[in-house]
């Protein structure tokens, strides 16, 4: 027991095996990432928010629904829901990988969004609904598709013509 708290105290490591720091490297081996675009951002930030208030107005208003005459009110229900789903996801993928440069996740968040905004601006027309999608689809979706359109057309995939 004694000779474990008499041991000598470790050598430093070899120099191979230290922590490199970003000092230590000439200036050609540092790597740094470019800026993402704020307009992705934004875009997708807005996107989920929207996304979010799309799927809590129909919960809200569960009992008004359930109520409501007709198929027309259930079937644009589902479709609000569906679409802030996927908006939600995808908006979501494309906000944590905004450095990802495939066009086709942009494009298809583009094509969620849009949707998104159509059956937004559709809720109008029923009554339960009232104006409590259509205004915040208008707000901040069409902003968004603006934003997100923008930034489609300006950062062309690497090894395309654009």
């Amino acid at each position: 027991m004694l000779e474990s708290f008499m041991r000598l105290p470790k050598s430093p490591p070899p120099a191979n095996h230290r922590h490199v720091q970003q000092g230590d490297l000439p200036s050609g081996q540092i790597y740094t990432l470019d800026p993402v675009p704020r307009s992705r951002l934004a875009g997708c930030v807005l996107a989920v928010l929207l996304s979010g208030w799309m799927l809590a107005v129909p919960i809200a208003l569960i009992d008004r629904l359930k109520d409501a005459p007709g198929p027309g009110t259930a079937v644009l229900t589902g479709g609000i829901i569906a679409s802030a789903l996927v908006t939600a996801g995808l908006g979501g993928f494309r906000f944590f990988n905004a450095r990802d440069v495939r066009k086709r996740s942009s494009g298809a968040l583009i094509a969620a969004l849009a949707a998104a905004v159509t059956a937004a601006a559709a809720s109008a027309l029923l009554p339960e609904y009232g104006l409590l999608l259509a205004v915040p689809g208008l707000l901040a979706g069409v902003p968004a598709l603006v934003a997100l359109a923008r930034d489609h057309r300006r950062h062309p995939a690497p090894g395309t013509r654009n």
